[in-house]
Parts: C-alpha cells; structure tokens; sequence
C-alpha cells in the first residue's frame, strides 16, 4: 500500500522532551518504520517550521518525510496552528493530483485531520483517523489551563462522525469516543507500541554508568527511580519528588524538557527542584533534562523503578518502554496505562487521578509504599520485570502493532469484506486469553463480592442486577444461577434481574422514560444493605448510572462490572471490575467468566456456614441435561 500519515506538529524527526514533542512523535516514527518492513511505502506530512529543512527526507527505507508549508516557517506552539490547516490541506491536493493520490490516508491528532480530511475529501481517499489526546478528557481534566482552541471538541465529533474509520490507542478513549457520536462499528482499537529490540531487559556495557546521561548512582542511593516525559504540571513528577522524602536511600532520575544546561531557564524544572529544596532531597533528585532516543534505553535500563503518575495521559509510551525493558512500573490508574500495566502483576496502578490530585502528601505515600514493595520484598522486582517484558513483547511489539493497523487499513480498500471465520476466531481467542490473564489478578475482588453477597443473602437481602443488551443476558444468567444453583445444592438464594420483568419495564418507560427504568426498580425492591451490580462495557449508559445514584441513596452496595475504561460509573460505584479488552465480545466474555467466578464465592463462602453442599460430578451432569 502507499500510506500517507499526517502528523502536523509532530514530526517523526524531532527530538523527544520538548512542550510539544512526545509520545505522538515516536508513535507515528515507529509505527511507519514498521509497516514500510511489511514492505508498504509511507509518507509522513508535517509542517515545515523552519526555513532551512529540506522538502523531503528520506528517514529510513520506505519511509520519507515531506515538510509541508502551511504557516510561518518557524516553531509555533500546536495551539497555534489550526488556522493553517486548510492550506496543509491544499498542499496536498496539489501534491496527490501532481504525484498519485495514496490509498490510504492516516491523520494523527485532531489538526491533521483537518488538513487530510480537506484532501481525503477531495480526491476520494479513505480517511484514518487516531487523535492521541481528545479534546473532552484535556478540558475536564486541566479546565482553566486547558489552552486548546474552542473549536477543537466540536471539530473531533464532526472527525469522528464522518472518517471512515477511527483507530483508538486504548480502551478508554473507546469509551469517551462514544460520547463524541463516533460511529461504534468504525472505532478499532490498535495499542501504541514499542521497540522491544531496542528497550530490552538484555543488560549493555554502560547501562549504569553512561556520562552523557546521569552516570553512576550515588553511594548512598542503591534504589534508583525515573521518571521520563515532558516537564509539565500534569505529569505528576511532583509526587515522585515527595515520595523521595520517604525513600531515604533512593535517587529519583527525571529525563525530559530542554537540554541539561538550559533546565535553569525552565519553570517546570525551577518549580520541581524548589520541592525537592523544602524536603530536604535536592541531592538526591537529579534531572538530566533531554535525553537522545539513542540513550534513554540505556537509561531505563539503569533503573529499578519507573514512576508514572500524571494526572492527565492519553496512553503512556513510557510505561510501556520500562515494561519492555524489564522494569516494573508504578503508574497511575487512567488513559492507556489501564490497558497496559496489570496490576499486581506488571507494577503497580495507583489510584491518582485524573485530574490534579486533592493529597499530594498521601498520593507520595502510595508511591514510596509501591517502592517499598518492589524492591523490599525478595523475588518481587524481578517477577514484575520479567512479567512486564513478556506482556511487551506479546501485545505490544510494534511488528504487531503494524500488522493490525495494515489490516484495519486493508478493510477500507475492501468494502463488505469481512474477516473469515478462522481469522476471527483466531484473534478472538487470542484477545481471549488477555482478557482471561487479566481475570486471574481480580480473584481477591471476586472472592471479596462472594463473601459480602452470601453474608447479605443469609441475613434476607437480596441482589439486584442490571444491564443493556448482551449485558442483561448475563445479569439474567447470574440471577438464574442464584435463584437455581451454581456448583452444589443449597436454598434458592434471592436475585431480581431487573430486565427481565417486561409489563414493568415497558410501563416504566412509557410513563417515565428509559432512564427510569432500572432506577425506579432498584426504589422498589432495594433495601438497605442489599446490592445492586451493574453492567456495562462502556460505563456510560444513563439508564445504568441512574439506578447508580438511586441505589446509593437507598443504603443499597452498589458494584459494577465494566470495560477497562470504567467510565462514569466506576466512579459511581463502590467498586468496579474492568474488563480491558479491545472488542465488545471479549468485554461481555470476561464478564461472563467473572459471573461463574462470583457464583462459585457465593456458594464457597455459604458452605462454609453448611449452607451448600458442593457436588462437582453432579454440577456437570446438570449442565449436559440443560
């Protein structure tokens, strides 16, 4: 295929660490040197902001890089730039007419879209679009800083309705676009990826000790933490500075924003080093300001720990990097680090964030106790380095990376195509046993809910289950269960899906519309300490966070199985089991799977008051007559 990418402001040229240099521009150099490997030609349009960059470069085998005019030839902030996008998109019509137009077009972030969709448009060229960061999580999350133009929200729906497909990098974002009138059959997620032959766990020679970076550690600091990524408020590095004060006998490495020599000059830099001053730890925080992309596998390499904890990230490169390096991670739990990190199992996920956090204090406590942990406890460290570069290199290579981005791009120029049943079922499946690995490390949660529940049940409450769609099919498949038995004979136990009863249902809508529906439901039947479980893939649904509110209100626990996102109703809930997964179906499978789980804690936890009486032997043969 001949692949045009659109990445305006972010050059795959540039040097990582600046304000608007970052994840963006590793992605899009990547992910073309990968695909021009699976012998495809791409071409990555940037704008040219200086006057001395030649036309085209050729950065690699298959891969070149053309410098579009589109505004004053100088560095301008990305905020500034999307009053030049409609001459981006001119230049290359012109370019495509003179030249051949692509089979395929792939805009990163919402101002390139603009400018490819202009072209696309013109010339009758599927549209990709991946936007990186949306418009909706930046303003919630930084408000008043939120220095994006006003039109950006809008412009983002209007992409997202009209590409003829969107290439989410993560689970979450999935969720939000849903909320962007994105057309649900034309969203695909394809994950960031990573070099896993440069950031290796392989240990080089001057790994630990490279002077052009930060050199050895300091002799009375065998822990050493890092932190990479641009210097911004939102990155967090603040708290890892004050988990400093708590570790004693840790450095913290913080890689990023201008060079070394220049850091004096930076207000994220004079504001972090003014922290580390009034705790005490200024000689143990070292900030080695831009790092090369040559050294920092090295330089990761060199760590113990990787801290990431931003109060606003759209996926988390780095995160991945570490993991891929063999390093565990303590990261924050949001964007695409809740795809990427499992917990217990990778690192670390913390709950920071989104938004800035209320306890900066506490938040440093969670992530001294997360050190603690990792490099305290015998065997730890090792377990989650080897974890994290096992999961980086099954999921995550961007040889993967690429192959599915060529098949989501080889589906537009096959109109009706669909994939034939023995390849979908073999990235079913595949996705499957992700879905199942994550399972594995909710069994605390799982048994929790059966305890909780078969105390409720033997003291008269009752459950209260609630879905849309596939997801009341489960929620009537729990209650069935419940009602009837799971694994061993034991008394009908007493669970309401709350679907399932059709005259009240649809007199409920009639009379007060479909938010109503489970919300009024849960008013009736709900009593204090009862528990109301909800589920849904996306977390959004209204009628699902209605009966949220209603049921908390009422004294009534209120527990939700949801998509790795959570969406709002995570938020809503006591507590929440994410499914991260990619599709629908495998969000709805794992559900499932999670269903039988917490039926098998219900009656575990009643046996062991003589409630039940467990019979495997008998349990299959009931489930061969049904």
């Amino acid at each position: 295929m001949n692949i045009a990418m659109i990445s305006e402001h972010a050059s795959p040229l540039a040097v990582l660490g600046g304000v608007d240099a970052g994840g963006q521009n590793v992605h899009v150099a990547a992910l073309a040197g990968a695909l021009a490997d699976r012998g495809h030609v791409v071409t990555v349009y940037t704008r040219a902001d200086a006057p001395d960059l030649p036309e085209t470069v050729e950065m690699r085998p298959g891969v070149r890089v053309r410098h579009v005019p589109a505004g004053p030839a100088a560095p301008l902030p990305k905020d500034a730039l999307p009053p030049f996008m409609p001459a981006f998109g001119d230049a290359l019509i012109a370019e495509w007419r003179a030249h051949g137009r692509p089979d395929v077009v792939h805009a990163h972030f919402w101002m390139s879209g603009v400018a490819a969709r202009r072209a696309a448009d013109a010339l009758g060229v599927p549209l990709v679009q991946t936007f990186h960061a949306l418009g909706t999580v930046k303003r919630r999350h930084q408000g008043g800083e939120d220095t994006s133009p006003t039109e950006r929200i809008a412009v983002e729906r209007q992409l997202a309705r009209q590409a003829d497909l969107v290439i989410s990098t993560c689970s979450d974002e999935v969720a939000e676009l849903e909320g962007s009138d994105a057309r649900p059959r034309r969203v695909r997620v394809v994950p960031c990826g990573v070099d896993t032959d440069r950031f290796t766990d392989a240990v080089r020679a001057g790994d630990a000790a490279d002077p052009r970076v930060v050199g050895p550690r300091l002799p009375a600091c065998p822990v050493r933490l890092l932190s990479v990524g641009r210097l911004v408020p939102r990155k967090g590095i603040d708290l890892a500075v004050r988990a400093l004060a708590l570790l004693p006998d840790a450095e913290l490495v913080v890689a990023g924003g201008p060079d070394v020599t220049d850091l004096d000059g930076d207000a994220e830099a004079v504001r972090l080093r003014k922290l580390a001053a009034k705790l005490g730890v200024t000689d143990r925080l070292r900030m080695v300001g831009r790092v090369t992309p040559d050294l920092l596998p090295g330089l990761v390499r060199s760590s113990d720990v990787v801290v990431a904890t931003p109060w606003y990230e759209p996926f988390g490169m780095v995160v991945l990097e570490a993991m891929a390096s063999g390093r565990p991670v303590i990261a924050a739990r949001l964007g695409g680090m809740l795809d990427t990190v499992v917990d217990g199992v990778t690192g670390r996920l913390l709950p920071l964030g989104p938004g800035p956090v209320e306890d900066p204090e506490a938040a440093a406590e969670q992530i001294a106790e997360a050190v603690r942990w990792i490099v305290d406890e015998p065997g730890v460290a090792e377990r989650l380095g080897a974890a994290g570069r096992a999961r980086a290199l099954e999921r995550y290579d961007w040889r993967r990376v690429a192959a599915e981005t060529e098949e989501a791009y080889a589906g537009l120029l096959r109109p009706g195509r669909r994939p034939s049943t023995a390849a979908w079922l073999t990235g079913h499946l595949a996705e499957l046993t992700e879905v199942v690995g994550g399972l594995a490390t909710e069994t605390d949660r799982l048994d929790g809910w059966g305890r909780h529940l078969a105390g409720v049940m033997e003291a008269g409450g009752r459950l209260l289950v609630a879905g849309n769609g596939g997801s009341a099919a489960e929620a009537q498949h729990l209650t069935a269960e419940l009602v009837g038995r799971f694994i061993g004979e034991r008394r009908p136990l007493s669970a309401i899906a709350l679907h399932a009863e059709t005259s009240a249902v649809t007199a409920i809508m009639n009379d007060y519309g479909v938010e109503e529906v489970f919300a009024r439901q849960v008013e009736a039947h709900g009593r204090r300490g009862d528990v109301l479980l909800l589920l849904s893939t996306s977390g959004r649904s209204p009628n699902v966070l209605r009966a949220a509110e209603r049921a908390r209100a009422a004294g009534v626990t209120v527990w939700a199985m949801t998509g790795g996102a959570g969406g709002p109703l995570a938020e809503a809930a006591d507590d929440t089991l994410r499914i991260r997964a990619r599709s629908t179906a495998a969000v709805q499978e794992g559900h499932m799977v999670a269903v039988h789980a917490l039926c098998t804690a219900v009656e575990a936890h009643l046996a062991d008051g003589g409630e039940c009486v467990i019979d495997i032997t008998d349990r299959t043969r009931a489930g061969a007559e049904r």
